[in-house]
C-alpha cells in the first residue's frame, strides 16, 4: 500500500482540524439523531419540525456560502472559523433553552451562520491553502477520519442525555465549540497560501489557476454543480431509509440492522482507497467510476428481493460509491477552478447542493411511501444517471480543453 503524506509542517495542525470536524458534525447534525425522540416529547413538536431543524441548517447554509466563500478568498480562513465555533456555540446553547417551534428552529437558524463560517467548504479551503499539491490525499484523510463524527457522537449523545437530559447535552456541545474548536481553530496561520515547499513539485491539476480554461469555465461550473447537486439529493436522502428499504426487501429486523451497519465500513474503505492511491486518477474519472457504481447498485435490491446477499452488495456497493463522491466533491473545484478564488467557488456550489441535501429526506420519504420500494430504487438510480451524464459530459469537455 503506498505510504500515507507526511506533514511536517502543518500536520498536528491538520490532526487539529480533523478533531473539530469531528465535533462539529457530531454536535450539528449527528447528535440530534439520538436526542430528537426526548426532544419531540418534551416540546411537543412534530417529528417533522424537530428534523426540519438541519433543513433550517442547510437552506441557511445556502443563502450565505456565496458572501462567506468571497470572505474566505479575501481575508483567509482563521478569522471566519473562530467567528463560527462561537456562533455554533451560542445556537447549541439556545437549543438546550428551546421552549417550543419558533425558538427551536431560530436556534437552528442560529447554528446554521456557524455552520457556514466554520464546517461546510471552510476545511477543504483551510487545506487547499496549507497544503498546495498535496491537498486531494490530505482532504481524503480528513473526510476518512471525519467519518467516525456518528460513531463517537451517537452513543456520547446517548450517554450525556441519559445522565443529564437533552438541555444539558446541547449545553455540553455547545461548551466543546468554546473550549475545544475556538483553540484549534485560532492556531490556523493568518496567511492564505503557503511558502512553496523546497520538495514539492506542482501538481498539473492542483495548480492555482486550476485545469479549465477561461473560456470553459461557466460549463464546468454547471455540470459539476448538476452532478454533484443529484448525486447529494440521493447521498442524503436514500441511507435515512435504509433500513426501512431492506425490511420492505423482506430481510428481519436483525438482518435489517445488520446489513445496514455496513454502510459505514465501506465508505470509509472506499475513502481510504481513494486517499491513498487516488492521485493516480484524475479526480474527476474517480468521481465518474462512483456515479456508475451508485445507480448499479440499485437495481441490485430491486432484482433481489429478500436476499441477504443482494442487500449486502447494495449497501456495500451504494455506500462505497457515496464515499468516492464525497471526496471528489471536496477536491474537484480545487483540481477544475484552482487555488485563486476556491472560497468563492465553492460558496457558489453549496447553493443548489445545499438546497438539494435539504430537500433530500422530504422526497425519499414521499417515495417510498407513494411509489414503493422498488420505484424509489429506480428513481434513485435515475436521479444518479443525471449525475453521471453530467460527469461525462465534463470529463469530455476537459478532454477537449
Amino acid at each position: 500500500m503506498p505510504a500515507f503524506p507526511r506533514l511536517p509542517e502543518h500536520g498536528l495542525l491538520i490532526c487539529g482540524l480533523v478533531v473539530t470536524r469531528i465535533i462539529g458534525w457530531g454536535s450539528t447534525f449527528y447528535a440530534l439523531s439520538v436526542l430528537a425522540r426526548d426532544i419531540q416529547r418534551d416540546l411537543g413538536l412534530d417529528v417533522t419540525v424537530v428534523f426540519g431543524g438541519i433543513t433550517v441548517l442547510l437552506v441557511t447554509g445556502a443563502a450565505l456560502a456565496p458572501a462567506v466563500g468571497r470572505h474566505l478568498d479575501r481575508e483567509g480562513t482563521r478569522q471566519a472559523m473562530c467567528i463560527g465555533a462561537v456562533v455554533c456555540a451560542l445556537g447549541l446553547a439556545l437549543l438546550g433553552v428551546a421552549q417550543g417551534p419558533v425558538s427551536y428552529l431560530a436556534s437552528w437558524v442560529v447554528i446554521g451562520i456557524g455552520h457556514a463560517f466554520s464546517l461546510a467548504n471552510v476545511g477543504s479551503v483551510t487545506v487547499a491553502h496549507l497544503m498546495g499539491p498535496r491537498t486531494r490525499r490530505v482532504i481524503g484523510l480528513m473526510m476518512l477520519a471525519t467519518g467516525l463524527s456518528s460513531a463517537v457522537f451517537w452513543p456520547l449523545a446517548a450517554l450525556l442525555s441519559e445522565a443529564y437530559g437533552w438541555r444539558a447535552t446541547w449545553f455540553a456541545f455547545g461548551a466543546m465549540q468554546i473550549l475545544i474548536v475556538l483553540p484549534i481553530y485560532a492556531a490556523v496561520p493568518r496567511r492564505r497560501f503557503p511558502a512553496a515547499a523546497a520538495n514539492a513539485t506542482p501538481s498539473p491539476t492542483e495548480t492555482d489557476d486550476g485545469r479549465v480554461p477561461p473560456a470553459h469555465r461557466r460549463a464546468a461550473f454547471w455540470l459539476v454543480a448538476i452532478a454533484f447537486s443529484a448525486s447529494g439529493l440521493v447521498s442524503w436522502g436514500l441511507p435515512l431509509h435504509l433500513i426501512d428499504l431492506l425490511r420492505n426487501a423482506g430481510l428481519g429486523e436483525a438482518e435489517a440492522v445488520g446489513i445496514a451497519a455496513l454502510s459505514g465500513p465501506a465508505t470509509l474503505l472506499a475513502r481510504l482507497v481513494d486517499a491513498t492511491v487516488g492521485d493516480r486518477l484524475p479526480v474527476e474519472r474517480t468521481a465518474l467510476a462512483g456515479l456508475v457504481l451508485g445507480p448499479l447498485s440499485c437495481f441490485l435490491l430491486v432484482l433481489g428481493p429478500g436476499s441477504p446477499i443482494a442487500a449486502a452488495g447494495f449497501v456495500i456497493c451504494f455506500s462505497a460509491a457515496m464515499g468516492v463522491i464525497s471526496v471528489a466533491r471536496a477536491t474537484l473545484p480545487l483540481a477544475l477552478f484552482g487555488r485563486g478564488g476556491l472560497g468563492a467557488m465553492l460558496g457558489r456550489l453549496t447553493v443548489p447542493q445545499n438546497l438539494a441535501f435539504a430537500a433530500a429526506p422530504l422526497l425519499f420519504a414521499v417515495m417510498i411511501e407513494r411509489f414503493g420500494r422498488d420505484l424509489a430504487l429506480v428513481g434513485s438510480a435515475a436521479i444518479q444517471v443525471v449525475a453521471l451524464l453530467a460527469m461525462a459530459a465534463l470529463v469530455r469537455l476537459l478532454a477537449r480543453s
